[in-house]
């Protein structure tokens, strides 16, 4: 949180990231970080054991494999256990990304992350079709993210 003691600090990984790990396959365990902004939840997750892979449009901080630029236009083949997600799914088309994340995913694979809600009941009907959701709260910031842990069918 920042200062003021909202909202997640831009200069360490997201604290949701970090407190979902418990919640999510442990390493080794080969993780796609859907968007790697500045590197801090990439860092934070190799520092852990996961093997990090990002997609993302620019430099990656860190020296990180990058697998591709566009997130939503990849076809990533079921090679992940895990998708990261910290801020992508905002910008981005929210069926085309969840049609993504259960591409990225082998069978048993997690998506986890902090989403913002907007509705949540269509965020979760949105990822009823490939998914389970297996945690899904308030992540503790005033801006109404979610915490949320779903498992790929």
């Amino acid at each position: 949180m920042n200062a003021s003691g909202a909202g997640p600090q831009v200069d360490r990984p997201s604290p949701v990231v970090l407190r979902l790990l418990p919640h999510v396959h442990p390493p080794p365990a080969r993780v796609l970080v859907a968007t790697a902004g500045s590197g801090h939840e990439a860092r934070a997750l190799d520092a852990r054991g996961y093997d990090v892979v990002v997609v993302d449009a620019g430099e990656v901080p860190g020296g990180f494999p990058v697998l591709a630029a566009h997130f939503v236009a990849t076809d990533f083949a079921g090679g992940f256990d895990l998708v990261c997600e910290h801020g992508g799914m905002d910008t981005a088309d929210r069926r085309a990304w969840v049609a993504a994340a259960a591409r990225a995913l082998r069978p048993g694979g997690q998506l986890f992350g902090s989403f913002a809600p907007g509705d949540v009941s269509a965020l979760l009907h949105l990822l009823a079709p490939a998914f389970d959701v297996i945690r899904c709260q308030p992540g503790g910031f005033s801006d109404g993210r979610l915490e949320l842990v779903a498992v790929r069918r």
